[in-house]
């Protein structure tokens, strides 16, 4: 009891009309205030709905004149679930809401605590394990129920250490994680798609847009973008919660509707910052007159290259400037990098392919092509890409493929156009520059802690390449050290 009280107490549990939330709000400007700094304690405070951030960042950067629009969460400010529609020069209209007492996505939190994993972290896994299990031989009732226009979360045990008991004793401890999670799978799909062909055969809408941490599940987001309603799918590329203080700006048009282009828009360095960071670590490197030329070279002959270019990604994929490249026709790299950076064997790797060759790799990619330049959406994978690929194909067929653009990232098209040109193949492997379950990578120190510490082949830093097998002490801390030119 006191469990489910302190779980529900929170203001983003209550809903819009509650006397928690009423008596609450007058105290958010004096609380916000006190935790600002000096020259910004008398500006003017604008406070904006949490699925509403989501929503408007995911209309106003989408392109679409008019769309639907789905925010899917966990919890915030009451709901879990909130459905828009969007029409240039009216406010947004609020067509359905679900409470957050009724959440897919809490119910997902619930599972990953039940497996071991972290919540609000490792819900992907749930979608990484569901391609090697059977939702059949799961025999309990799935706890929601959608029907007469409500969502209704049917447990009776919350979603606080009650309902994590519950699912540890009644699911984790008779089946197997595999079924469970294909299970959980085919449900969230099964209800989400269904509320969303409601809301887009009412308002006869082509366009969808989504946001909310839910949507990172890229499985669901297949599912969206194959539905015969929907013309162009959209996913907000920082779909959590780091994407609601542009969500925020856009609710008060503080940013203009847009095709929003590409997300580089974290820090950069130049090769004069960089290249004190590799001497004082010790490293051995050289520069490299085409650095993208002589990427793709060591990509084709098989080596493991992280990249460090640009400027950092917005949001939680890796699209090239923070990346680890390798080529993907033997399915052994998997181990290799499993291996080196410490990940889940059972969770897939993405590909990187030129847009001009989507159509060879992945099956019917037309409507998700802007969302899948920022590696949001899956696809099921074409004989080719199965048969040259298979490093990157998952269980299930499929591929989480990021489509790559000569206006959005010059240098990384550059580097699978001439991939290509030497392989006959313009698809590589891109994971993400860091070892598992740590931060991507941001600074060159970063950089070079981490090539050290996962062992890879090459680090193409700036416009240096740093050879891991090149006398480098691949075991040393980087950047501990100063080599002795530097005394």
């Amino acid at each position: 009891m006191l469990d489910d009280a302190t779980f529900y107490l929170p203001v983003s549990h209550t809903s819009e009309t509650s006397l928690l939330r009423k008596l609450s709000v007058p105290f958010l400007p004096l609380m916000t205030r006190m935790v600002l700094p000096g020259v910004l304690k008398r500006k003017p405070i604008r406070y904006v709905e949490h699925h509403v951030g989501h929503a408007a960042a995911a209309w106003k950067l989408s392109g679409f004149e008019e769309a639907l629009v789905l925010s899917i969460d966990g919890m915030g400010d009451g709901l879990s679930l909130l459905v828009l529609q969007c029409v240039p020069g009216r406010p947004m209209k609020r067509l359905w809401a679900v409470s957050s007492r009724d959440s897919l996505g809490l119910f997902f939190q619930v599972l990953a605590e039940a497996f071991g994993f972290v919540s609000c972290r490792d819900e992907g896994k749930i979608t990484g394990l569901a391609a090697g299990g059977v939702a059949e031989n799961v025999t309990v009732p799935f706890p929601f129920r959608y029907q007469d226009g409500h969502l209704e979360f049917t447990g009776g045990f919350g979603f606080g250490q009650r309902g994590i008991d519950w699912a540890k004793h009644t699911l984790a401890d008779q089946f197997r994680r595999e079924d469970l999670a294909a299970w959980a799978q085919e449900n969230l799909e099964k209800y989400v798609v269904e509320i969303a062909r409601t809301y887009l055969q009412q308002t006869g809408l082509r366009h969808l847009a989504v946001a909310g941490g839910v949507v990172a599940n890229v499985k669901l987001n297949q599912r969206l973008h194959e539905l015969p309603e929907v013309e162009r799918l959209f996913v907000l590329p920082n779909m959590g919660d780091g994407g609601l203080g542009l969500g925020a700006l856009c609710a008060h048009d503080g940013i203009a509707p847009q095709r929003v282009r590409d997300v580089f828009w974290g820090e950069s360095y130049t090769d004069a910052e960089i290249e004190p960071v590799l001497r004082n670590a010790g490293l051995q490197y050289r520069r490299v007159e085409d650095i993208e030329a002589e990427t793709a070279a060591l990509l084709a002959q098989g080596d493991i290259v992280a990249r460090f270019s640009g400027r950092m990604e917005w949001g939680p994929r890796a699209l090239g400037n923070r990346s680890i490249l390798v080529r993907t026709t033997d399915r052994a790299v998997v181990n290799r990098l499993n291996h080196l950076l410490k990940r889940s064997d059972f969770m897939p790797f993405a590909p990187a392919i030129l847009r001009e060759d989507a159509a060879l790799y992945c099956i019917h990619p037309e409507p998700a092509y802007h969302a899948a330049e920022f590696m949001t959406v899956c696809f099921d994978c074409t004989d080719k890409m199965k048969g040259e690929n298979p490093a990157i194909v998952h269980l299930d067929g499929t591929a989480r493929a990021q489509l790559v653009c000569r206006e959005n990232n010059p240098g990384f098209h550059k580097i699978l156009t001439l991939f290509k040109e030497k392989t006959g193949s313009s698809v590589v492997l891109n994971t993400s520059f860091n070892v598992h379950e740590e931060p991507i990578i941001r600074t060159p120190q970063e950089a070079v802690t981490a090539f050290l510490k996962a062992r890879l082949d090459y680090l193409a830093i700036g416009d240096f390449l740093v050879n891991g097998a090149d006398g480098n002490d691949l075991i040393r801390p980087a950047c501990d050290c100063v080599a002795p030119e530097a005394l």
